[in-house]
């Protein structure tokens, strides 16, 4: 289930799935503040309606887009719900227990923090689903990030998955042999996990040290200068969209910043 989470990418011929990835890197940024820009609920149910368009247009499939937008979810309701009692200011009171306020503003604020919560998620969760872990590094590398952080990036995306389904692997394995990690108090459960924890520390011990030693087997860092097979380049659609995107944003901060408009 980690695993599925973290590797997200879906390969479909899509125009998100063609779009160049340092576009849309910069179109989860911009989407990003437009989301803390707006405050108004509708305007951000608006937004998210919109994202969710991308997210159909990206041909998610509810397999692969379940478990991430039912945490995103769960999230959003956690927020819902604890927002009101750690906000008690405004009025009317809707209900009161003791020293704990629930007031009709506050419910709205908290469902207003969810919609923008779920924009910030579910626009990532698009960049993920619809760009390889290879094109977003290289991406970035382009963008100016130094090459060994784009690799470091690269190996922890890479590998999560696999320690994710090691992690499942080892929990089965355990549990074949009688352990109980969900049962007894938290002490007893901390300690039947040392069970857990010692075999896979000992396998990315193992895994980091293959790791190096194909590294090094390749040269790794032997030159400065690096050359790809497969180059980045943008085409009149990938401007077409950068144009459009800075328009969603530049439009709604003009209005609030300049125009003083209550958006």
């Amino acid at each position: 289930m980690m695993g599925g989470f973290i590797d997200l990418y879906t390969e479909a011929d899509t125009f998100l799935h063609r779009m160049d990835p340092r576009v849309k890197i910069v179109a989860v940024l911009l989407l990003s503040l437009l989301a803390f820009i707006l405050s108004h609920l509708y305007l951000l149910l608006a937004l998210l309606t919109f994202i969710f368009l991308l997210l159909f247009l990206a041909r998610a499939t509810i397999s692969r887009t379940a478990f991430a937008l039912k945490f995103v979810l769960r999230f959003m309701v956690l927020i819902i719900i604890l927002w009101p009692i750690f906000d008690p200011t405004g009025t009317p009171v809707l209900a009161s227990l003791g020293p704990i306020k629930i007031t009709e503003p506050a419910v709205w604020r908290g469902v207003t923090s969810a919609a923008r919560v779920g924009c910030l998620a579910t626009v990532w969760y698009i960049l993920m689903f619809t760009t390889s872990q290879r094109d977003l590094v290289r991406a970035l590398v382009k963008m100016g990030v130094r090459f060994d952080f784009g690799l470091t990036l690269a190996i922890s995306l890479r590998f999560l998955p696999t320690f994710g389904a090691l992690i499942d692997s080892i929990k089965d394995a355990q549990r074949a042999r009688g352990l109980e990690l969900s049962k007894g108090g938290l002490l007893k459960r901390s300690k039947n996990y040392v069970a857990v924890l010692v075999p896979t520390i000992v396998s990315a011990l193992r895994t980091a040290d293959t790791l190096s030693l194909a590294l090094q087997s390749r040269a790794y860092g032997a030159r400065a200068d690096r050359t790809y097979l497969r180059d980045l380049n943008m085409r009149p659609s990938d401007y077409v969209a950068l144009a459009v995107l800075a328009a969603i944003l530049v439009l709604p901060a003009f209005a609030k910043f300049v125009m003083q408009v209550d958006i």
